[in-house]
């Protein structure tokens, strides 16, 4: 999609002089005959966000080649340097940061420009960003994808992995449409479709298993930890369980995959907190031992933007999550 001219407000807001006077780009442009591109502006904001053509170039599907030229031909355009080059990574001038709130507004315009079309049509197109946590069987990556391209084939998906505490930061950013969360969440700005109910419990290794029989909770804290990233599940979890006794547990490794705490926990290293259904295989074959004193429940649940609630893209998505998780939210997975 092409913008032959900037809406008007930004118009207005270019009244005034942009240019980089330590950096000027000595070109005269015609204010009246600017055009740029769609991409050039979501280049902008991928860039403006990050910091970085590196992770700015994932977020887009681009090589940073690629995405290099999309800036520097928009600031060929506008006649206007927008950002500054520095070794740790690329940082908004002044003119970037006028011209931030404008290329928002443009570029949020374009894309319900869009979905209005689509609902029109009577279909849904456009672009849907995921943001997608811990492995795909467990949040039903595939079946839900499945059903949303089934019903709505003119939908473009993009995945954004992390950890909870992550892609819920990406979606109140505004740099995904909706995300999977693990665990229990108040913010008004947010809604939430609780999906299903996992269950974590502390694991430990088979030869502790006399250890952890017996362990108060006291005990407990002072054994040798694994640690998660601050915002998992886990990491909250751990934290307002010793807490809420008045305990401080003893971390001697900080992991951030549920592979790795299998493979730490069967060679003697540590014990942590895991999901029960992920933890089943190694406890049945009697490699690793849980402590019965803990079963904390963890709601999964699907994440999005209350103010975004009504929007055709949304509904597509929240029918195609009832498709696959039909059963009651509070039932086990």
């Amino acid at each position: 999609m092409e913008l032959s001219a900037l809406t008007t407000a930004t118009r207005r807001n270019m009244a005034a002089p942009l240019l980089d006077t330590k950096n000027p780009i000595p070109r005269p442009i015609d204010r009246h005959n600017i055009r740029v591109e769609l991409n050039q502006l979501r280049s902008f904001l991928a860039v403006a966000r990050t910091g970085q053509l590196v992770r700015a170039s994932e977020q887009l599907h681009l090589t940073q080649s690629a995405l290099s030229k999309q800036i520097k031909s928009f600031e060929d355009e506008l006649g206007v340097l927008l950002f500054a080059r520095t070794p740790a990574g690329m940082v908004l001038n002044s003119a970037g940061r006028r011209l931030l709130p404008v290329v928002v507004q443009t570029v949020d315009s374009a894309q319900e420009i869009v979905a209005i079309a689509a609902s029109i049509r009577g279909a849904v197109s456009g672009a849907l960003r995921l943001g997608t946590i811990i492995d795909p069987e467990s949040i039903r990556l595939g079946p839900l994808l499945a059903a949303l391209l089934e019903f709505s084939p003119h939908v473009e998906v993009s995945l954004f992995h992390g950890i909870s505490g992550g892609v819920l930061q990406l979606l109140k950013e505004k740099q995904v449409d909706a995300c999977f969360y693990l665990g229990t969440l108040k913010d008004t700005e947010v809604a939430v479709r609780q999906l299903a109910l996992e269950h974590y419990v502390v694991v430990g290794p088979a030869a502790w298993k006399t250890r952890l029989e017996s362990a108060s909770w006291a005990e407990l804290a002072a054994l040798p930890w694994m640690a998660t990233s601050r915002g998992s599940s886990q990491h909250g979890l751990v934290d307002q369980m010793f807490a809420e006794r008045g305990l401080v547990y003893r971390t001697v490794v900080e992991v951030d995959q549920e592979a790795s705490m299998i493979e730490l926990i069967q060679t003697g290293v540590a014990i942590g907190l895991m999901r029960e259904r992920i933890a089943a295989p190694v406890l049945q074959s009697g490699q690793a031992v849980v402590w019965r004193g803990a079963r904390l429940p963890c709601p999964l649940s699907l994440l999005y933007l209350r103010a975004n609630e009504d929007t055709t893209m949304l509904e597509a998505l929240l029918a195609a999550a009832q498709a696959v998780w039909p059963a009651d939210a509070e039932a086990s997975l």
